[in-house]
C-alpha cells in the first residue's frame, strides 16, 4: 500500500476519519479510543483545520 498524504510505500496503514485517505503512520497526528470498538485518527493535514481537529476532540460514544 502506499500512503496517500506522503507517498511512501507501507506495510499497515490507519484510515483518517475526517479525509477518509489510508494513511501512514508517521502521518496520524493524534488516535483514541471513544469506545472498545470505534478507534478516531486524524491526519497532519486535518489537525490544522479548526472544523476538524473541533470535531476530534468533542467526539463522544455516539461518534
Amino acid at each position: 500500500m502506499i500512503c496517500q498524504r506522503c507517498g511512501t510505500e507501507v506495510y499497515k496503514y490507519g484510515t483518517c476519519n475526517y479525509c477518509k485517505r489510508n494513511i501512514c503512520n508517521n502521518c496520524v497526528k493524534s488516535s483514541r479510543k471513544v469506545s472498545k470498538t470505534i478507534r478516531l485518527v486524524i491526519c497532519k493535514d486535518d489537525w490544522s483545520k479548526m472544523g476538524s481537529r473541533k470535531l476530534f476532540k468533542s467526539a463522544t460514544k455516539d461518534a
